[in-house]
């Protein structure tokens, strides 16, 4: 044990004013000659000697009162342990008490009462309460004192032995540089805040110390600094830390700061040949606005049971957050579709939320490129959020020029967070998508034909497809007309229950597909029934999803049972919620399909055997599709058609179009990502070997060569089929990297703004600005294994106790009230009135 205030022990002399004070002020009887009276000597000298023993104890609880005064003044602090009594203690203390007031009224009537004389009976009374007190101490001691020791004195030596303050210590300060301790307060961000903390904690370190400084921005790995005069010179740059915009978990450079100190720990301990020659005090600080959005709860038991197995480390969490916060935030960025036609409408928008305790009044703008790099104000729109309400701003932008469009939301009004008041987006603006439709009659492939591009929409210049029916002769001269650049190459297309083609013309298609498009065969019935061998004999197996095998004709309907609703085919229908009328469509007769290597079914007829009804494939940069049943009305009015799917009216319609954008999408078009997450872009194979200018957010330019790797984006040509296992001649400059939110455009020298950007968004994580709770902290920890601070004085205080012991101030403190309501109670019982 050791005491914070050792100079106040002196306080303990005055345990000897009792005993003073009871000589001095005891009462001495008065002498009396009254020789009549000598038969009641003997109830005095009994009387006395019980009055005796009573005034001993009660100057005895006076005297222990005293020293836990001073004791709890002086501070004393014990060795970290479990001081508090477990169950079973505290159960054996309450059966020790049983046992005491049983013994006590047992004698009371078996041996008190037993004699008629009233002073026999005060004699004996008092030595049984003395007796029945002695016991229930010495069963106390024996039952409880003993095991409670021994407990407490084996996790003293388990194996925090008590530490002096002047041992050296190897401390971890990992810093979380999170998004949202760029937060001002008291003009500071929170990051600023914690390095000063941090500064001062350094510099108050005994001679001898070991400092590493880290941070959650990288994957990098820790080490210790040479001195503490470099940790010094490192936490005093202020740009050696600052808020980044994509950051790791707390939970895995927590693990790599234990993993550091539990190597160096071994290595010490291997060196010293087994002893225990850890010449450090171990610790890590952690400095943290301490919200929920900077740890992964998911992962708590893998790094709780790291913490328990390092018992010898202790934990120290600096919260330099502010609460209650006031921000208001973008968050959940929405476009209706990112890559659209030109001419069409595109709706925008992201939620606003409230994070203050009162009503405020949001104004959100929109911003859109001018077409020059810069970005002009459009539109805006107002929102009333209650405390701690989530609204929504929405804006409509209609898409004139080709190419990346791209723009901002903001919020007019600032706050102490500014990362999250804007949220960047990006959009692709593209010609009509054109669609050949092979079919052996024009009105065969008419049904079709409508449901991608109505006449009505055609007319007026808003429909979404080119569409163009050809006949099966006429596809190959297509194809050859139409070379990978030409502006006729289509993006799309359908065989149409075509019963035959050449092969040249399959062998044209195949290289058609591995270019990048998208090819949908349609099997049903046309002119001619559709001639199953010649849908094998060119090897189509090597790329078409299904092959045709037999028609049947089942006695009963049949329906098409979606199995991949998550597709992007049905993606769509599903969010409307109307997969289920989808499916009612009757079928009545289809193809029995072999499906082809890497095909996968996505929706099957509900016969007996769950025939394949549309089965997708990926080949080379292109896509596969396989439809077993017909989709025009060739013969519905006697009922003879093959399918009721072109009667679903707009589902038919809406489920075409989803169809025709899946197989457009040879290359994975995602223009809005995550800031931190890879980004991968497809350039025209024209563009290798070309130089470039990566535009990054602020108008900042870098020079590049496509094709370009960086630490987060990678862009190559669409004829550059390097690998990520094979990138021999990929540029490399890791001083390029997309790791801040806001737009990126690829300019090529001499050409206009650019056809090809992206833009990095915020992660929705980090908008939300609600700290852990204690029951959280105690699921990642463990409980008792954390210490949290706000100021340096409760670091400062924390780190000490955790260093010299546990601080026994309130445990003298309860024992003090305990004393006190004993020794109150035995002056009032001990100087009652006595029964004459």
């Amino acid at each position: 044990m050791s005491l914070l205030h050792p100079a106040l022990l002196y306080g303990l002399l005055l345990a000897a004013v009792p005993v003073v004070l009871h000589l001095l002020m005891r009462a001495r009887p008065k002498k009396i000659d009254f020789p009549a009276l000598r038969l009641l000597e003997n109830i005095r000298k009994q009387n006395s000697q019980r009055m005796r023993l009573r005034h001993i104890g009660l100057l005895l609880l006076r005297i222990l009162i005293l020293i836990l005064l001073v004791l709890a003044v002086a501070r004393p602090t014990l060795p970290a342990a479990n001081y508090r009594l477990t169950y079973s203690e505290w159960g054996t203390g309450i059966v020790v008490i049983l046992i005491a007031v049983a013994a006590y009224f047992l004698g009371r009537k078996y041996w008190v009462r037993k004699v008629s004389q009233k002073n026999v009976q005060s004699w004996r009374e008092s030595w049984l309460k003395t007796g029945t007190a002695i016991l229930a101490l010495l069963l106390m001691l024996l039952l409880v004192g003993l095991p409670y020791q021994k407990r407490v004195y084996s996790e003293i030596r388990n194996p925090g032995e008590q530490l002096q303050l002047n041992v050296p210590v190897a401390a971890v300060f990992l810093f979380d540089v999170s998004a949202s301790m760029g937060y001002r307060h008291e003009n500071r961000n929170r990051l600023e805040q914690a390095q000063e903390l941090a500064l001062t904690q350094v510099r108050s370190f005994p001679s001898g110390s070991r400092v590493s400084i880290t941070d959650n921005a990288t994957a990098k790995p820790i080490r210790f600094l040479k001195d503490l005069n470099a940790a010094v010179a490192r936490l005093q740059r202020r740009e050696s830390l600052r808020p980044h915009d994509a950051s790791l978990l707390l939970n895995d450079r927590l693990l790599s700061a234990i993993q550091l100190q539990t190597n160096e720990r071994q290595k010490l301990l291997d060196e010293g040949e087994g002893k225990n020659s850890d010449r450090f005090l171990r610790e890590i600080y952690i400095y943290t606005d301490r919200l929920r959005s900077a740890w992964s709860l998911d992962d708590a038991k893998r790094l709780k049971a790291e913490i328990e197995q390092a018992p010898w480390l202790r934990c120290y969490i600096i919260d330099v957050g502010v609460q209650p916060v006031n921000n208001i935030s973008l968050s959940h960025l929405s476009l209706s579709q990112s890559m659209v036609i030109q001419g069409s409408m595109v709706r925008v928008s992201a939620d606003v939320t409230n994070q203050n305790l009162r009503t405020n009044q949001c104004v959100a703008e929109l911003y859109l490129d001018d077409g020059n790099g810069s970005l002009v104000k459009r539109d805006q729109t107002s929102l009333t959020l209650e405390a701690e309400q989530t609204g929504q701003a929405s804006f409509s932008i209609k898409t004139n020029s080709l190419g990346i469009m791209q723009g901002e939301i903001r919020l007019a009004q600032s706050d102490p967070l500014k990362i999250d008041n804007v949220i960047a987006f990006s959009l692709r603006v593209e010609p009509r998508p054109k669609v050949l439709i092979v079919a052996e009659k024009a009105e065969e492939a008419f049904v079709w034909e409508q449901a991608l591009a109505p006449s009505g929409l055609v007319k007026r210049g808003v429909h979404q497809y080119e569409i163009k029916v050809v006949s099966p002769s006429k596809l190959l001269s297509q194809l050859k007309q139409s070379s990978s650049t030409s502006p006729t190459k289509p993006d799309v297309i359908y065989l149409m229950n075509v019963s035959r083609l050449t092969e040249k013309t399959w062998n044209a298609l195949q290289e058609f597909v591995e270019q990048g498009g998208g090819l949908g065969v349609i099997l049903g019935r046309g002119e001619n029934w559709i001639d199953v061998g010649n849908y094998r004999d060119f090897d189509q197996a090597d790329w078409l999803a299904a092959l045709p095998s037999v028609v049947t004709r089942p006695e009963t309907l049949k329906k098409i049972e979606v199995t991949r609703d998550d597709h992007p085919i049905f993606s769509y229908l599903k969010e409307l919620n109307v997969l289920s009328l989808f499916s009612s469509a009757a079928v009545r007769r289809f193809w029995k399909t072999d499906l082809t290597e890497g095909a996968i079914p996505i929706a099957n007829f509900n016969d007996e055997e769950r025939s394949p009804a549309i089965v997708v494939r990926k080949y080379v940069r292109g896509r596969v599709l396989s439809l077993s049943t017909a989709v025009d009305l060739r013969r519905a009015a006697e009922q003879q058609n093959w399918s009721d799917l072109a009667r679903l009216d707009w589902i038919y319609a809406a489920w075409a179009d989803q169809m025709t954008k899946y197989l457009q999408g040879g290359r994975d078009l995602r223009l809005n990502r995550t800031v931190g997450e890879p980004v991968v872009l497809s350039l025209p194979e024209n563009r290798l070997d070309k130089e470039a200018l990566l535009q990054l957010p602020g108008l900042r330019q870098n020079k590049i060569t496509i094709p370009f790797q960086g630490t987060l984006l990678n862009i190559t040509a669409s004829n550059n089929r390097l690998s990520a296992s094979n990138n021999n001649g990929v540029k490399k400059n890791r001083q390029v990297a997309a790791d801040r939110v806001g737009n990126y455009r690829i300019l090529f020298p001499g050409e206009a703004m650019g056809a090809y950007g992206f833009s990095l968004q915020l992660a929705d994580r980090e908008t939300d600005l609600q700290p852990l709770s204690y029951a959280e902290l105690d699921e990642l920890f463990g409980v008792d294994r954390w210490q949290l601070s706000r100021t340096y004085e409760e670091l400062e205080r924390t780190v000490l106790l955790g260093r010299i012991g546990k601080e026994a101030y309130p445990m003298l403190i309860t024992l003090l009230i305990l004393f006190f309501l004993g020794e109150h109670l035995a002056a009032n019982f001990f100087y009652g009135r006595q029964e004459s």
